[in-house]
């Protein structure tokens, strides 16, 4: 029996370049990445997980794959990025909700 080796889930995003820590002051050229753009990758990494793993189920159902154990990775992955994409929204909410609050 073939077993099919656990490739890395891809990132979100490259977060080192949201803050990057530059030692010389004297550099102004800044790499930031929007928050909305890792909103957006963070969804895009969701649809893709979550398409992957309903193909899978798809070709289980049908007999075509007795690879349980990628399915379920596949499954997990998808389980992974969905949970990520909420705390992000939530966090991005109660950020919004919070700076409303503030009195002027």
């Amino acid at each position: 029996m073939y077993i099919v080796p656990i490739s890395q889930m891809p990132p979100v995003s490259s977060l080192g370049a949201v803050t990057p820590k530059s030692e010389s002051s004297s550099t102004t050229s800044k790499t930031e990445l929007p928050f909305s753009e890792v909103i957006r990758e963070a969804y895009r990494n969701l649809t893709e997980q979550q398409e992957i793993a309903a193909m899978d189920a798809f070709e289980l159902a049908l007999g075509e794959t007795d690879d349980l154990h990628t399915l379920m990775i596949n499954a997990e992955k998808a389980s992974i990025a969905l949970e990520l994409t909420v705390q992000l929204t939530s966090k991005a909410l109660n950020a919004y909700n919070e700076i409303m609050r503030m009195q002027i």
